[in-house]
């Protein structure tokens, strides 16, 4: 049964048994036995708490009346809450500077080697002094040409400009600073001047005739020369001049070039494969049109074959669009105006030899085939040419040949060659000739400026008809047409004429 399901009661019995487990096993105990164990245990817990309470009374303050019977012994307090002696309270108090100065330092004060300061830290003197030896002080007048007996940190300023300072030191302007790096005795720049540094306070752009600073020119400004106020290093100027020399070489193979500011100088054309098309820059936009020139030269000597054609972009040359390179090893030299180009020098070599070289002669104007005039009684062209005369340079050249054939009669007939609408040889004999070929033939020359013209008409086994010396008055930049002209009196058939050739002489 459980002990849950016995009757319940509220009064007890000294003999009522009280159901006890002891030692694992279950026993009973009246109610008076038990309860007696329980008083006296209680009473000896009792008399123990009266001892305890009298113990703690002993060694307890009164919070109202606090009283020791005895000095405390305690040790140097080590949380913020522990209690703390008198002594250790005086010691702490004795190393401790009041903020009212009443109580000085006594002894000597000690610092660490580690300064890492606050701001209100103290610092020692020695300390103090080695920051203010690194600084400057007050500033002071220089006085005299010389370095002055100074210590490190000592500062002068120059009241006047010395061309020459201390001797052999550098120029100083009025306002440059001095100041001394260490303990110095004075004297001359070689003596004392390592000591010291000069600071320039006043720095003005140097001029050719004022002092002052200057920077090195950058590459485009030297390629430029736009500047006055820069310097050039030596590799600077070598660089430019060697860019500007009309001896800088620039080989050219393409069949077309468009040429460069910076290729000035000598053009070499390799025209061994293929006609040349060089076509120089506007000269509009050259950025430095005085120093552009250019020498187009036939390196391999295949002018005769496969010429070179120059031309400029929104430019002549001579007045002309394009000029053509067209006989052996020929060099032409172009310069410029700033507007259009010009031809300084035009050589025209073949091989050392001229007039009727390999040359000259692949480069003739040959007309040919027996023509007669279209009516009679009338000049009639029965050949014509045109020349370029920008092509000769002084000295040089072309002749003209035309040959023909006279009728065997006496009827009037004449033959002429006209240079450039000018007359120069004719038949004299315009009767005689009868049954006769012909030969008539005229040199012109370029002088420094006229050109000189001479030639003849040889008739078929008689000495020269005629024999002429022209002064030509001719626009050598201009193109001219020489003709070959014939008038008969009678009949068209009375001339005949085989051909006629222009034969360059350079």
């Amino acid at each position: 049964m459980k002990v849950s399901n016995l009757p319940k009661t509220v009064k007890y019995n000294d003999s009522d048994l009280i159901t006890i487990v002891q030692g694992g096993s279950t026993k009973t105990i009246t109610a008076k036995d038990f309860l007696n164990t329980l008083s006296a245990n209680f009473s000896k817990v009792a008399l123990e708490l009266r001892d305890l309470r009298e113990e703690v009374s002993k060694n307890t303050l009164n919070k109202a009346n606090p009283v020791l019977s005895k000095p405390l012994k305690i040790g140097n307090p080590i949380s913020a809450g522990d209690a703390a002696t008198k002594n250790y309270v005086d010691l702490g108090n004795s190393q401790t500077v009041k903020l009212d100065g009443s109580s000085p330092i006594i002894g000597k004060l000690t610092y660490s080697d580690q300064f890492s300061f606050q701001a209100k830290d103290l610092i020692t003197k020695k300390y103090a002094d080695d920051l203010l030896n690194l600084t400057m002080k007050t500033v002071q007048t220089l006085s005299g040409n010389s370095f002055p007996k100074a210590s490190a940190g000592d500062v002068f300023i120059s009241k006047t400009s010395i061309e020459v300072f201390a001797s052999d030191g550098p120029a100083l302007q009025e306002g440059d600073v001095l100041i001394c790096l260490e303990e110095s005795e004075g004297g001359t720049n070689g003596e004392v001047g390592k000591q010291f540094a000069i600071i320039n306070t006043n720095v003005v752009s140097a001029t050719e005739s004022l002092e002052g600073t200057i920077r090195i020119a950058t590459d485009k400004e030297v390629r430029e020369y736009s500047l006055n106020a820069v310097a050039l290093t030596p590799k600077k100027f070598k660089d430019s001049l060697d860019a500007s020399s009309l001896f800088n070489r620039t080989l050219i193979a393409a069949s077309t070039h468009d040429v460069i500011e910076s290729e000035k100088g000598i053009l070499a054309i390799d025209n061994r494969k293929n006609a040349s098309e060089i076509t120089l820059p506007s000269v509009s936009s050259l950025t430095n049109p005085n120093m552009f020139k250019v020498v187009i030269k036939d390196e391999f000597g295949a002018a005769d074959l496969k010429n070179i054609t120059i031309k400029a972009l929104g430019s002549t040359i001579d007045s002309k669009p394009s000029i053509v390179l067209s006989n052996q090893y020929q060099a032409v030299t172009v310069y410029n105006d700033g507007k259009n180009y010009y031809i300084e020098n035009n050589t025209h070599s073949t091989g050392g030899s001229s007039g009727s070289s390999a040359a000259a002669e692949s480069s003739s104007i040959i007309q040919s085939g027996t023509i007669q005039p279209s009516a009679v009684d009338t000049d009639i062209t029965m050949y014509a040419a045109s020349i370029d005369l920008s092509d000769y340079d002084v000295n040089q050249g072309f002749v003209v040949e035309v040959s023909g054939f006279f009728a065997d009669n006496t009827n009037n007939k004449d033959v002429a060659i006209h240079i450039g609408g000018n007359a120069t040889v004719s038949t004299a004999t315009t009767a005689a000739p009868q049954d006769d070929a012909f030969t008539a033939r005229v040199t012109v020359i370029k002088a420094y400026k006229y050109a000189v013209a001479y030639g003849y008409v040889l008739l078929e086994g008689i000495a020269a008809d005629t024999y002429r010396n022209n002064i030509l008055e001719l626009d050598w930049s201009s193109t001219i047409q020489v003709a070959a002209i014939a008038n008969t009196a009678t009949a068209v058939s009375n001339i005949k004429i085989d051909s006629m050739i222009v034969t360059p002489l350079k």
